[in-house]
C-alpha cells in the first residue's frame, strides 16, 4: 500500500497532459476524550471532461489511533489503518457547484466499507454561498469496538452550511451535521472551517468541530483538524 501512495505522489509531480491535472495533500484530525488521532496523505488526478465538469480519482491512506478501555477500566492505545479509493464527478458553473462521489475502503482486521458522498453549493451573492450535502456509509467493521466481532453498520450524515468570504483568499465555512446509524446511534455536530489559499495551487484548511452522540462509547467532544492540499 505504501508503494501505491508513492506512485500517486510521483504521478502528481509529473507534467501531465492539458486535460489531466494532479492533486495531492495531507490531512490530520485529533481530539475527544479518547485521544483520537488520524493522519491521511492522499493523491490523485483530475480529468477535465468539459469546460465546467471534471472526473477526479483519488487514493488515501489513513492511520488512526485512539484509546480503548478494557474490562478493568484501563486504557490502551488502539491503532488501525484504512485505504480509500474514490471517484468524484465535479461540476462548477455560474455560482453553482456540485459533486457526487463513490468510494471503497479497506482496512485492518477485515474492515471493508463502501459509500457515497454528494453535495451542492449555490452562490447567493458575492461573498456568500449556501451549501448542503449527504454522506452514506455501509461498513463491515469493529473499528471502534476492537474486542467485538465484525458487524455491518449503515450510517448517514446530512449537513448544511455556508461559505463566507472574509478576506481575499480567506473563507469561513460554518456547518451543521445531523446523522445516525442502524444501531440507533444519533449524532449532531457543528463545525467552523477556515480555508486559505496563499496562492494557486496551495489550499490550507483548519477546522474546529464539536461532536456529540448518544452512543455508550462517548466519542463526543472537541476536535481539531487541518490539511494542506495542492489542486492543479
Amino acid at each position: 500500500m505504501k508503494r501505491a501512495v508513492a506512485l500517486l505522489l510521483l504521478l502528481a509531480a509529473l507534467p501531465l497532459s492539458s486535460s489531466v491535472y494532479p492533486q495531492f495533500g495531507v490531512e490530520t484530525f485529533l481530539g475527544g476524550a479518547y485521544g483520537l488521532f488520524s493522519l491521511a496523505p492522499w493523491g490523485g488526478v483530475r480529468v477535465s471532461l468539459a469546460a465546467a465538469s471534471s472526473l477526479i480519482v483519488k487514493f488515501r491512506q489513513q492511520s488512526i489511533a485512539f484509546d480503548v478501555e478494557d474490562d478493568d477500566g484501563l486504557r490502551h492505545r488502539q491503532k488501525s489503518s484504512l485505504s480509500m479509493f474514490t471517484g468524484v464527478y465535479y461540476y462548477q458553473k455560474r455560482g453553482l457547484e456540485m459533486y457526487a462521489a463513490l468510494f471503497q475502503m479497506f482496512g485492518s482486521n477485515g474492515y471493508n466499507a463502501s459509500g457515497a458522498d454528494a453535495g451542492l453549493s449555490c452562490r447567493l451573492f458575492n461573498g456568500l454561498a449556501a451549501e448542503t450535502g449527504i454522506y452514506l456509509l455501509n461498513e463491515r467493521s469493529n473499528l471502534w469496538y476492537p474486542n467485538e466481532a465484525l458487524r455491518r453498520i449503515s450510517t448517514y450524515v446530512w449537513h448544511v452550511g455556508a461559505k463566507i468570504a472574509v478576506l481575499p483568499r480567506l473563507e469561513l465555512h460554518p456547518q451543521l451535521h445531523f446523522g445516525g446509524n442502524n444501531e440507533s446511534v444519533g449524532m449532531f455536530a457543528y463545525a467552523a472551517t477556515l480555508n486559505y489559499s496563499p496562492r494557486h495551487p496551495i489550499y490550507i484548511s483548519l477546522t474546529y468541530t464539536r461532536y456529540s452522540e448518544n452512543d455508550e462509547y462517548r466519542f463526543s467532544g472537541d476536535y481539531f483538524s487541518g490539511g494542506i492540499s495542492f489542486y492543479f
